[in-house]
């Protein structure tokens, strides 16, 4: 997926980061990154202030890589957006780095592409580095309220047999929804139902 973010993979352009964990975006105690930057516009976005492409937390790759890697209480990374493959080179060198020191570790990442969209050789190696990939716009008129799916046309891709057993709660399970500390503000992890869909986060980003 051609993008702004073409050409570079050593830095990272995101719009928040749960260091400490949560279990509300996949099995287990997560580490979760959402991405900077994405086209679609999406009518009752969870995230609109993560849409701009505009610099807002820039790390380096290897950084995060080292953070996550030192984090013995995690089970696995997440990655939202934003759109997540409008950087996929960055993500591909930061799940490589972090699966050769963490093997342990699980990758799910939200995408408002379809699985058949994202054919570019990136995209691809992303995706070869990803055990569950939840695609497709949100639809808010289809919003549902269970697994992880925000809304019922998207999908829950096994693309690894990783996470098959936890089939069932990422398909269907109870939604999970934490409200975290985070710099001098807090954030609020999880799919929404349709009436907070504008609530989702909390976030004073300036503390990063």
């Amino acid at each position: 997926m051609k993008s702004v973010y073409s050409g570079i993979s050593d830095v990272l352009n995101l719009w928040a980061v749960c260091r400490g964990g949560t279990r509300a975006l996949g099995p287990g105690n997560r580490y979760v990154l959402w991405t900077q930057g994405c086209f679609h516009r999406c009518p009752g976005c969870i995230s609109p202030e993560s849409r701009p492409f505009i610099p807002r937390l820039v790390f380096s790759v290897d950084d995060l890589a080292r953070d996550i890697i030192s984090r013995e209480d995690i089970d696995g990374v997440t990655v939202s957006g934003g759109e997540a493959f409008l950087q996929s080179e960055a993500l591909s060198a930061l799940f490589s780095a972090v699966k050769r020191e963490r093997p342990d570790l699980d990758t799910i990442i939200f995408t408002g592409y379809t699985l058949e969209e994202l054919s570019g050789e990136d995209d691809e190696a992303l995706l070869s580095l990803t055990d569950v990939l939840v695609d497709g716009p949100f639809v808010e008129s289809l919003s549902t309220g269970s697994g992880l799916r925000g809304s019922s046309n998207q999908r829950v891709i096994f693309l690894t047999d990783r996470l098959l057993p936890h089939r069932e709660e990422l398909l269907s399970g109870e939604q999970v929804r934490e409200t975290l500390p985070l710099g001098n503000g807090t954030i609020t992890i999880g799919i929404p139902e349709k009436k907070a869909q504008s609530d989702q986060f909390t976030v004073n980003t300036k503390q990063f």
